[in-house]
């Protein structure tokens, strides 16, 4: 009982101290919970078949993500217990002299355990209940979903694997806290207060050599992500970008290992800063930190980059799908018959015996076998392109030719501009990294099809149509005069697309109904519907929208957490500085801005290098998403930033206010 007791007086004495630390528990257990509990919040929304693919596609992955997260969140937690047991070894010595065993202390902190991880869970756990209801709106609206028969959903599976996978993390600290009781010794516990944190580093030279090593390290993994990605990566495996990922951390470790040896001694080189104010101070306090977290803090910024990284790719893939669908399906639904040798179906076709359509429209798309990709690209480029654009296929790919008369219908119909050329000329139609075929323009290449030796129409790309399908697909394809097309051509392919004579959606599903059930069983034609594009690219962009979130949200609460808990923690040993500088006449008002510039440069140190990872990283990230016609990352980045900094800033404010309540109330107190 007596146990009991105490243990409840320590808990509320620690949460006193260390309430971001219970805040960050409530808040795992609550973000677990929820991105576990979808496959419930979405049960009584009405789905269309392939949305409920997409849905249990997003469980599934969500519960082998949650596997990786409880690490993190173990980690975390582990982590921090270790904090908390360092600052009470003296308490834990003062019970060992009192007579208390080290089996009673590691009952005392396993009852401490339980109670707190019984807390987080309800707490968590009744939190991420309320929480999951709003989740389940936004799933709906990303889907546009029916929502009118959902009500109140709790998720057991959820729960179950919640109360399952936190009650293996307490139950390794309980065993850790156990291990470091019964591993100290009386006399370490008393002087534990006593000893000072050791500098790792103090020769400067060793941490100029280190600093130009990570510099070098670091500039080296940039390259390779930017301009440097089609030399190192050319005809190399996928597993090979583990070598600047590598890079990027041994380079960040060396570099916050140098600074740690050498920031002082830079920092007292301006001594109109140095010495301005309680400076010296501060920046004494700054050089302590990062001398005693180099590890830390090199894994904070790593976590940082990986969160800016994924939630910029996830904001981006979700605004790009949200803005694009008309470009991406300019009408309800397109027929295409592949390399066409002798009769086409789709020629003797009447649509409207099939579904009610209008503005029907029937193009062709023509072959020569010797108008290939690298024919196409011209001498000139071709070597540029292999560099860049590795993975293409130039050689034996052949490129689509299209009448004029044929692409000047689609424009028409699509409200493009329609183009104008001469007998000998030509226009690349193209809506896919552009540069590919721009730096064929450039050159003024002359080109040859059918027999046809031609020159450019125009000097730049045009940006035409999208094949239904999802995706900004179109890598290129070239325009040419009607009579410029031979009648003995290899092959071609057959385009039909049109739009339903109806603006009612359900009359639209059962159209593309129609049109599955007839050509399903054709293998030689595939069929796209605005439907079906609509519906995957929003189960896409949820599936690396919540999978980035759910990543990126516990990345960035475990970096910031850890940082709390060392700010808050320091702030309890520090206690007799601030009283010093009381004593030798420094206002409240300088201490409180002292506490809160080491505390804000504490917090920037890390989230700086990680911008920095980010801005290259992201080239790489935007060269990947390319694939789907992404462009540009700014806005994603820009939106993600702000996000992080809200969260980042919120765990600053509190931990700055919690940490001057610390030294202010301890002093008043005589602590």
């Amino acid at each position: 009982m007596m146990l009991y007791k105490l243990s409840i007086s320590n808990i509320k004495k620690s949460f006193k101290d260390y309430a971001i630390y219970f805040i960050t528990l409530i808040l795992g257990v609550c973000i677990f919970y929820l991105f576990n509990s979808m496959d419930s919040q979405t049960a009584n929304i009405a789905f269309s078949s392939n949305q409920n693919e997409m849905i249990q596609l997003l469980v599934e992955l969500l519960s082998y993500v949650s596997i990786f997260v409880s690490l993190i969140l173990g980690f975390l937690i582990i982590y921090a217990s270790r904090f908390l047991i360092k600052k009470r070894n003296k308490e834990f010595g003062i019970y060992m002299t009192l007579g208390m065993s080290k089996r009673k202390i590691s009952t005392l902190l396993l009852i401490e355990t339980f109670i707190i991880g019984l807390i987080s869970l309800i707490v968590g756990l009744g939190l991420g209940v309320v929480l999951s209801q709003v989740t389940s709106i936004f799933v709906a609206n990303m889907f546009e979903a029916d929502m009118s028969k959902y009500t109140f959903t709790f998720s057991s599976s959820a729960l179950l694997k919640t109360i399952m996978y936190f009650g293996i993390i307490y139950f390794v600290v309980m065993i850790f806290n156990t291990f470091i009781i019964n591993k100290n010794k009386l006399i370490n516990l008393l002087q534990a207060n006593r000893k000072q944190e050791k500098i790792k580093i103090k020769n400067p030279i060793i941490s100029i050599i280190l600093f130009i090593i990570s510099i070098c390290l670091l500039g080296y993994a940039y390259y390779l992500v930017t301009d440097g990605f089609g030399d190192f990566f050319n005809g190399k495996e996928v597993s090979m970008m583990l070598l600047p990922i590598s890079m990027g951390m041994v380079g960040t470790v060396l570099f916050y290992y140098s600074v740690a040896g050498m920031f002082l001694k830079l920092i007292s080189k301006i001594k109109n800063t140095y010495y301005k104010g309680l400076n010296t101070f501060i920046y004494k306090q700054i050089s302590s930190k990062i001398n005693t977290m180099v590890i830390s803090i090199s894994f904070i910024c790593i976590m940082l980059f990986f969160t800016l990284c994924l939630l910029s790719s996830a904001f981006t893939i979700k605004e790009y799908f949200n803005k694009s669908l008309n470009t991406l399906c300019p009408v309800d639904y397109e027929l295409v018959e592949f390399e066409v040798n002798t009769n086409s179906i789709l020629d003797d076709l009447d649509i409207n015996s099939i579904v009610d359509s209008k503005d029907v429209l029937k193009v062709y798309e023509y072959y020569d076998i010797n108008f290939t990709g690298e024919a196409s690209l011209g001498t000139e480029n071709i070597n540029y392109l292999k560099e860049y654009y590795p993975y293409i296929n130039y050689e034996d790919s052949l490129v689509e030719i299209m009448k004029i008369s044929d692409y000047n219908k689609m424009a028409k119909l699509l409200d493009l501009e329609e183009i104008n050329l001469k007998l000998n000329e030509y226009a690349i139609i193209n809506n896919y990294e552009k540069n590919i075929y721009q730096g064929s323009l450039d050159f003024n290449n002359e080109i040859d099809i059918f027999g046809n030796h031609l020159i450019k129409g125009y000097d730049k790309v045009i940006e035409g149509f999208n094949k239904v399908g999802g995706t900004a697909s179109n890598i290129g394809f070239f325009v040419v005069n009607d009579d410029i097309i031979s009648n003995d051509y290899l092959s071609r392919n057959v385009l039909l697309f049109g739009n339903y004579n109806t603006s009612d959606d359900s009359i639209k599903l059962d159209n593309d109904k129609k049109l599955e059930n007839v050509f399903n069983d054709y293998k030689s034609i595939t069929l796209d519907t605005k439907n079906n594009v609509k519906e995957n690219s929003s189960g896409l962009t949820a599936i690396v929208t919540f999978i980035g979130l759910y990543l990126g949200i516990i990345f960035l609460i475990s970096s910031a957490a850890i940082l709390s808990l060392k700010e808050l923690s320091d702030s309890l040993d520090d206690r007799n500085k601030y009283r010093m500088l009381r004593q030798i006449g420094a206002e409240e008002k300088e201490i409180n801005s002292a506490l809160f510039k080491q505390s804000l440069l504490f917090f920037i140190m890390p989230l700086s290098l990680a911008i920095i990872h980010t801005i290259f990283g992201l080239k790489f990230c935007q060269f990947i998403l390319s694939s789907l016609g992404i462009t540009s990352m700014t806005k994603g980045f820009i939106e993600t930033l702000i996000f992080l900094i809200i969260i980042y800033g919120i765990y600053f404010i509190i931990t700055y206010l919690c940490s001057k309540n610390i030294i202010k109330e301890r002093i008043n107190n005589n602590y």
